[in-house]
């Protein structure tokens, strides 16, 4: 559901983008918002991966309390709502570091 709804906020805004300039300019816009959007994907999965297992690529990078380690999984973070948190973090973040981003009353 949630990349249903995802899919079709990026197709509306790069369509509406697409309407109002150049094909040059929407081509540009458009991989913009992919490799933005892609980036984004793939840093929460990074860190999703590595908070909620230990590993990044499956290969061990925070040893396991049940391996002997140190590390104690966190399972909520390989949940979907692990993903929800994490951008909930990276807005609350961004908003903080640039108050602009800030919506109005």
């Amino acid at each position: 559901m949630g990349l249903i709804i995802t899919n079709c906020i990026v197709m509306g805004r790069a369509e509406g983008f697409a309407m109002s300039h150049t094909p040059g300019k929407a081509f540009i816009d458009g991989l913009g918002n992919g490799m933005g959007y892609g980036f984004i994907l793939m840093s929460v999965s990074f860190f999703r991966e590595l908070l909620g297992s230990g590993t990044v690529f499956g290969h061990e990078v925070l040893p396991l309390v049940t391996d002997g380690g140190w590390y104690q999984s966190n399972g909520l973070m390989l949940l979907p709502a692990g993903a929800f948190f994490l951008i909930a973090l990276v807005i609350w973040a961004l908003r903080t570091m640039y108050p602009g981003q800030q919506e109005r009353d």
